[in-house]
């Protein structure tokens, strides 16, 4: 059995920060894990007063009979919703964050949105 983690990098100026992890799913052998993984990895919608914004993935192994106890989401909405991205900034990027966040509502809110055309 295997689980990934989460990890939610941020970078001001040139200081890069681990600012979140979290355990996601429960997977029955290392490929589908990393299958899931590689839709996870990658830039995220950059908050504002930030140079960067991405996600990596980690797959990791369980000892048999053990489960994961998923952890609270990642607090990613709350720091957009204080520092709002200018645009989406990565191809993906929302499709990344529908991902975190999981349900349909979720995957469903950013559709059709063309965020180069606000200003």
């Amino acid at each position: 059995m295997y689980t990934m983690i989460l990890l939610l990098y941020l970078q001001q100026g040139l200081d890069v920060t681990l600012d979140q992890a979290k355990l996601h799913g429960e997977f029955a052998n290392q490929a589908a894990c990393e299958t899931a993984a590689r839709k996870l990895r990658g830039p995220i919608p950059i908050p504002r007063n930030l140079q960067a914004a991405w996600q990596d993935v980690m797959c990791i192994k369980l000892a048999n009979n053990v489960h994961v106890n998923e952890m609270k989401p990642v607090e990613l909405g709350t720091l957009l919703q204080l520092n709002p991205p200018l645009n989406c900034q990565a191809e993906g990027a929302w499709a990344r964050v529908a991902e975190m966040c999981g349900g349909p509502a979720a995957a469903a809110a950013p559709a059709g949105e063309d965020r180069r055309d606000r200003r």
